[in-house]
């Protein structure tokens, strides 16, 4: 799948992925004003060495400066001792009788964090509920720290190594103007970016787990191929004629019409059965006869001679689409069982003829591949203006591909919500491996919008008008197949 494939999934999901953005950021937005904000008042202090130790008798006791390698390196490493120290009771347990606190010292530990750096600088950071307190206790406990470092009384008793060091206070903690926690704009921005990528998500899965064909785009993309014409759903095609004959001026007729002129565009120049229509889907029920049926309708209407073949010898369906007798057709004709007078017949206009399938078969496949098949087309392609015919769904045979391959042009009709993708993109594959090309595609059975109010479109007929035979072709003997 390309970058554009993806973009144009996430585009027709947009409605879904927005549904989910919207409820994951309320969701955080819901979550981060629940939680109790905190504020962080920071105390800096200045750690360097003690010179004024104690010159008391105890004095000697003590280590002098020469056992020492040097101020700098001692100062450094008893900065790394100051966060362990500072969350002791020695440490905390005044400031919490000085500030009256209702907690612990390991409570209040919880709160402190101490940072140093190899300039000397040392931060102690206190979090609270409360922006006063918290600057209260980082002062306090800057003070406690400092205390317990030059008391003698902390020290053991044959070393005083802590006495050595000194911390100033350089910068007082104030209470902080707005709370360090939670972080409304860091947490919404990490929030918005949750959101998309689980809206992307959800687009994605719902593409994958819809395995029909929902959008023109995806016929489209799968096909490679132009769209020649959309077919609304329409309770037209229930009237038992094509729409061009029940209602010629409906927004059906047009739509038929449209495909019509469409499709000669697409190979304008005159090449052997370049006038030859294939009409076929992937799959079942997909509209093909139907589309196959009011094509040639719309073709003869303005007076070209047409002529529409059922080669559908597994199911036929074009003979009582049309209400013809469909007793007669291509599978006698082919065989030599009846001559092309019998087997033809008229219907609505004198241009206008069509050959049923005939009786079913055993073996269709036989007859679509038989030289009688082709001889037919080579003489009934010089006849006609406009050839069509409606063919078995690729799913169940290649009769179309066979047409196409001896330079009939291959139209794929998909239905809206009824096609299968996968079955879609195997039957494209498939073409394209034995190098048929698709001219064009039809859209079929879309649903559309009206006036605001959503209404469907249904195929389907049942009519009752009888056709009349009337052309006259050369015999076809069964020792031609």
């Amino acid at each position: 799948m390309t970058i554009a494939d993806i973009l144009q999934t996430l585009k027709k999901h947009l409605v879904a992925e927005l549904v989910v953005l919207l409820v994951v950021l309320a969701g955080g937005f819901v979550y981060v004003s629940r939680q109790t904000p905190q504020y962080t008042a920071t105390a800096q202090m200045f750690a360097s060495f003690n010179h004024n130790v104690s010159s008391s008798g105890e004095e000697t006791s003590k280590p002098g400066f020469a056992q020492i390698q040097s101020e700098s390196d001692y100062v450094t490493s008893m900065l790394g001792t100051l966060p362990t120290l500072v969350t002791t009771p020695a440490v905390l347990d005044p400031v919490i009788d000085q500030l009256g606190l209702d907690t612990t010292a390991t409570a209040l530990a919880a709160n402190i964090a101490i940072g140093t750096s190899s300039s000397y600088f040392v931060n102690i950071a206190v979090n609270d509920t409360d922006a006063q307190r918290a600057a209260d206790i980082a002062n306090a406990v800057g003070e406690s720290l400092k205390t317990q470092l030059s008391d003698d009384s902390y020290s053991s008793e044959k070393t005083y190594v802590l006495s050595y060091l000194n911390l100033s206070v350089v910068k007082e903690a104030t209470a902080p103007g707005e709370p360090s926690s939670p972080n409304v704009r860091s947490f919404m921005f990490k929030m918005a970016l949750i959101a998309l990528v689980a809206a992307a998500c959800v687009g994605m899965t719902i593409e994958v787990l819809d395995s029909r064909l929902r959008q023109m785009a995806d016929l489209q993309r799968i096909a490679d191929a132009p769209v020649l014409g959309t077919v609304m759903k329409d309770a037209e095609f229930r009237a038992g004629k094509p729409v061009v004959v029940a209602n010629p001026s409906g927004n059906a007729s047009e739509s038929i019409r449209r495909l019509a002129i469409n499709l000669s565009f697409v190979s304008p120049d005159r090449t052997n059965r370049s006038n030859v229509i294939v009409v076929t889907s992937s799959g079942a029920n997909e509209g093909k006869t139907t589309i196959a049926v009011n094509l040639a309708a719309a073709l003869a209407e303005n007076g070209a001679k047409v002529l529409l073949i059922d080669t559908d010898l597994r199911k036929p369906s074009v003979a009582k689409q049309l209400g013809l007798d469909g007793t007669v057709g291509l599978s006698h004709l082919l065989t030599g069982q009846a001559s092309s007078s019998d087997a033809i017949q008229q219907y609505w206009k004198p241009n206008l003829h069509v050959l049923p399938a005939g009786e079913q078969t055993t073996n269709p496949s036989i007859l679509i591949n038989s030289n009688a098949m082709k001889t037919l087309l080579d003489k009934i392609s010089g006849l006609y203006d406009h050839i069509i015919i409606d063919t078995t769904p690729l799913r169940v045979a290649n009769d179309a591909a066979v047409f196409a391959k001896d330079g009939a042009r291959l139209l794929l009709v998909a239905s809206q919500g009824v096609t299968i993708k996968r079955q879609l993109k195997d039957a494209v594959q498939e073409l394209a491996m034995i190098d048929v090309t698709v001219v064009g595609s039809v859209f079929n059975q879309m649903q559309a919008r009206k006036g605001g109010d959503d209404y469907y479109y249904h195929y389907g007929y049942s009519g009752r008008n009888k056709g009349h035979k009337g052309l006259e072709l050369p015999s076809f003997g069964k020792d031609q197949s």
